[in-house]
């Protein structure tokens, strides 16, 4: 594969870090194909954050090529997460050729289901990475969705010549859903963790919200959703403050309509002046955060797999508490946290006994296994296109 032409697709991509840890990861991937010595471009839509676009049609950013195609509506994009890339059709029609595999991430929306079919027509190999978006959720766009599956979400992931997943339970729902194993890849969510082993300076973050070395900052970055059951991770600091004093809760991460229920709940509580809302922070100002805090704590009652953040919070030696439906592999096997059932009494009994024993040993295993995903696991499939 050296030499060949590998074209990302990705809706979402730098510098749109609001959407979440995807375009992040899938940035991260890029250069390092790149560094590897492939010739990679990208491909995605134009949009940025609630309010605004990419001002740009093009890029050129760390030696790959970036176009951005704007979109029919940008609400409808950011708030429907339906992409409606325009003249995208024609791009595709004069470029596909170029390339020798194309990645996919996501699944079911326009901007992929254009480019599967110019995969197809020209007979150009993709691999999927559905970043657990495949399993049906009943939620405002289940119309489109059921759609999306009658008429090719199933041929989708069948002709891909490898589909990615994240973790055991992923590959579960994708092989019970496309009924075809051999092209299913467990390749664990990777980041650059070179980006946080010089960590900042500590106490940053607690001298700016007044509060003391000794107390126990529980911490939480992501969207304000209700499938982050964020409330859940309210009412279990509401219960561990009382055992645990001096503690508090750091909110981190932009309003995806859910804000406004979360902050009611903390007055309900009487948290005002313990739970913490920042609104969002990027890198690498978020590292601040992560080096400040004792644990970092997400309790989704919804199907998310591993979060970015989680791994960037241990990437800064920060041990993490998360349920099962947002899964890390192997952090049980390398005592750098602990996956519990979405249940109110387990997470609490988890934040009362989670402890910080050879916790140099745990992180530099952790490091191995997550940095072997990116710099050998990816690099196993594509050769396989020689």
């Amino acid at each position: 594969m050296q030499n060949k032409k590998i074209l990302i697709a990705t809706w979402t991509f730098y510098p749109a870090w609001g959407y979440w840890g995807i375009a992040r990861v899938m940035f991260d991937l890029s250069k390092q194909l790149v560094n590897d010595g492939y010739d990679v471009d990208v491909i995605t839509t134009d949009v940025f954050d609630n309010n605004s676009r990419h001002d740009r049609n093009r890029d050129y950013v760390d030696w790959m090529n970036i176009y951005y195609f704007k979109n029919l509506s940008n609400k409808l994009a950011n708030i429907w997460k339906m992409p409606l890339p325009i003249h995208l059709c024609k791009w595709l029609k004069i470029n596909i050729q170029k390339y020798n595999i194309v990645h996919i991430w996501d699944f079911r929306n326009i901007f992929n289901f254009i480019i599967y079919i110019y995969c197809k027509k020209y007979s150009i190999p993709y691999v999927l990475s559905p970043f657990w978006s495949v399993p049906f959720r009943s939620d405002l766009r289940w119309i489109i969705k059921k759609i999306f599956d009658i008429t090719w979400s199933k041929k989708f992931l069948k002709q891909a010549k490898y589909v990615t997943v994240q973790t055991q339970s992923e590959y579960n729902e994708i092989f019970k859903y496309s009924g075809k194993q051999d092209n299913i890849k467990l390749i664990p969510l990777m980041i650059d963790y070179e980006k946080f082993r010089n960590t900042s300076e500590r106490w940053v973050i607690r001298k700016k919200y007044v509060i003391s070395d000794d107390a126990k900052v529980l911490l939480f970055v992501g969207r304000l959703h209700e499938y982050k059951a964020t409330d859940m991770m309210i009412e279990c600091f509401y219960e561990y403050q009382k055992k645990v004093h001096d503690s508090y809760l750091i909110i981190v991460g932009r309003d995806d309509g859910y804000e406004s229920k979360l902050k009611d709940l903390t007055r309900k509580l009487w948290l005002w002046k313990k739970v913490i809302f920042t609104g969002p922070v990027y890198y690498p100002e978020n590292i601040n955060y992560y080096v400040d805090a004792d644990i970092y704590f997400m309790t989704p009652s919804h199907w998310e797999e591993t979060s970015t953040a989680s791994l960037e919070s241990l990437a800064c030696w920060t041990p993490c508490i998360v349920t099962e439906q947002a899964d890390i592999p192997f952090i049980n096997e390398y005592n750098a946290g602990t996956i519990v059932k979405y249940d109110h009494n387990t997470i609490m009994e988890a934040l009362l006994n989670i402890i910080k024993i050879n916790i140099s040993k745990a992180f530099s295993w952790f490091y191995f296994v997550v940095s072997f995903s990116i710099n050998f696991s990816f690099k196993i499939f594509l050769m396989s296109f020689r």
